[in-house]
């Protein structure tokens, strides 16, 4: 019997194939029909919160429950079930060296997040592409956050890696944008959370993806399914191949493939 679903957004419900973005509005339609069945649904997506807040999904839908930051932090009912905190001091080392070389670092909280300074360059760069509202500015002392923006050229790596070496997890997305954390987050030991938490077997979930890090969110589920828009090694790592997201793959596998026998 199949208890919980975990989806990813971009190009899982959400279709970038035409711009701007639009959501897969007939398989988030599914997905509500299977809450009203009583199977919890998560979204499980490397985007902060708030980021996920500012794309309008929660207009269309209400999941039971969200892991954002892949995995950085866990809701549950809008209460925070799970988050790990980069340490101050090796926040403000990181926002000084920032300081010193007109870089620029988003600091990302459970639910909002905040620029260091005003040096806005290469943050519009990555609005370009990933499209969010501009974050105002705050004091970097004494914050608690889950994750950093750096948005300054790849020139700049080894500077701030060398400057922050606890912040293991450095991960460049766009010419002008990295993703820092202190630890390596992984939506597979996030779904692990959640089930242990809701006291759900591995057997009794699904989840869809299409990306290098959805593999271990599939890997922790017995009905896995890649979107066919998936990478190869995502497919390999599947249950079952649905089709694309602009095909509604979601709910082409929900209606035709989940086999609960």
């Amino acid at each position: 019997m199949l208890k919980v679903i975990f989806v990813d957004i971009d190009w899982t419900i959400l279709d970038h194939s035409v711009q701007p973005a639009q959501f897969d509005v007939k398989s988030i339609e599914i997905l509500k029909i299977w809450q009203e069945k009583g199977i919890k649904v998560f979204i499980c997506s490397a985007r902060p919160y708030h980021a996920i807040r500012q794309i309008k999904l929660f207009d269309l839908f209400s999941p039971d429950g969200v892991i954002a930051s892949n995995g950085g932090v866990i809701f549950y009912k809008d209460k925070i079930i799970y988050q790990t905190l980069i340490a101050r001091e090796d926040f403000e080392r990181l926002c000084e060296t920032a300081n010193e070389v007109g870089a620029n670092v988003e600091g990302i909280r459970p639910y909002d997040c905040f620029l260091i300074n005003d040096n806005y360059e290469h943050i519009k760069n990555v609005h370009k592409s990933y499209p969010e509202e501009m974050p105002l500015i705050e004091d970097y002392h004494n914050q608690d956050v889950l994750g950093v923006g750096l948005f300054i050229d790849e020139q700049y790596d080894d500077l701030f890696k060398n400057a922050c070496p606890n912040l293991k997890y450095y991960y460049r997305f766009h010419p002008s944008g990295v993703d820092i954390a202190n630890e390596i987050h992984d939506k597979g030991e996030s779904v692990k959370r959640v089930l242990s938490c809701l006291n759900i077997s591995k057997d009794e979930a699904a989840a869809f993806g299409d990306d290098i890090q959805d593999i271990t969110m599939l890997e922790e589920t017995k009905y896995s399914f890649a979107m066919d828009n998936a990478k190869d090694e995502v497919k390999q790592a599947a249950y079952k191949i649905t089709k694309s997201v602009s095909e509604s793959g979601v709910a082409f596998a929900l209606e035709n493939l989940l086999d609960l026998k």
